[in-house]
């Protein structure tokens, strides 16, 4: 039934399901998986104050983005999954996340988006995510939001 899955990781516990679920699901398909790591420097509060002397937060945040990545193609690994793998960044393309996922995931044609229901900027909402409530409405394809206790 599915392909090509793309599985967005951010390294919450929501992130951690999602990718399990995905993996899961891959092999059983015998898809292909996609991990995708959004940086959203312009999320940062006082982002726009960043300068020379807080020049080294983008480099930092993007060695933190490839070890969440690293981690998740290590999982699927461990489950025979092969996974390819991208960094994105927001302020570079300058678009909301669920943007940048959506486009990602019409890029690789995916047949399906994994997330996680709440990621590390879930705690502003009071219910679904801001960034899962975005893709599952912008994609055209099928989006399966996960959420942290759905795993173990």
């Amino acid at each position: 039934m599915y392909a090509r899955i793309l599985v967005a990781v951010d390294g919450s516990a929501a992130a951690e399901a999602a990718l399990q679920h995905a993996v899961a699901l891959a092999a059983e398909q015998h898809a292909q998986l996609h991990l995708v790591h959004v940086i959203d420097i312009g999320a940062i509060p006082g982002s726009e104050l960043v300068d020379a002397a807080g020049a080294e937060l983008p480099a930092l945040l993007r060695r933190q983005g490839q070890a969440v990545l690293d981690r998740a193609q290590q999982a699927a690994l461990a489950a025979g999954v092969h996974a390819s793998s991208r960094l994105l960044e927001g302020e570079v393309l300058g678009k909301r996340v669920a943007e940048m996922l959506t486009d990602e995931a019409r890029a690789q044609r995916a047949d399906l988006v994994v997330i996680g229901s709440h990621g590390w900027r879930g705690f502003s909402r009071m219910f679904l995510g801001s960034v899962a409530e975005g893709v599952s409405r912008l994609c055209p394809m099928p989006v399966m939001i996960v959420h942290a206790a759905a795993h173990g």
